[in-house]
């Protein structure tokens, strides 16, 4: 146990806080009321739910999308992302549906609705809140509101 905390406080001191849990890092939050917010993804077959860190935009555990790649995509970085899904168990294939078997960074939400959907998506459009609203709507708008 001793090597394993010297090693998460030295990796956390560089930037790198690989031993954390994704979601209890500081969320993004959307509302006044300081609440992480929820974003859900139904494109194409996908039943995604994310949220917003400070690292990045995360897939929630559960998750899930089609298993295939459409022909557009195949062959292309997207399509070897979602292989490596695959291949490094971060989802499981379920017949003709991949599920996420853990909360993963994926970077960006249009990261996140391509490796769901199988297709290329503006992930700012596809993440939406219960009531609809967007990402771009919450997070993007907002972020670049706050630096006028």
């Amino acid at each position: 146990m001793e090597i394993y905390e010297t090693t998460r406080i030295l990796l956390a001191t560089l930037g790198h806080p690989v031993f954390e849990p994704l979601i209890t890092k500081q969320p993004v939050t959307t509302e006044a009321s300081n609440e992480q917010q929820i974003f859900f993804c139904k494109a194409s077959g996908a039943e995604g739910r994310g949220v917003f860190t400070q690292d990045g935009f995360v897939v929630l555990h559960g998750s899930s999308g089609r298993k295939e790649s459409v022909t557009s995509i195949k062959g292309t970085t997207d399509d070897e992302y979602r292989e490596k899904l695959i291949a490094d168990q971060v989802v499981r294939v379920e017949g003709d549906r991949i599920i996420f078997m853990k909360d993963h960074l994926v970077g960006s939400p249009s990261r996140g609705a391509m490796a769901l959907s199988g297709r290329t998506a503006n992930g700012w459009q596809e993440w939406k809140t219960v009531d609809g609203r967007t990402a771009d709507e919450l997070i993007r708008q907002r972020s670049i509101g706050s630096k006028d």
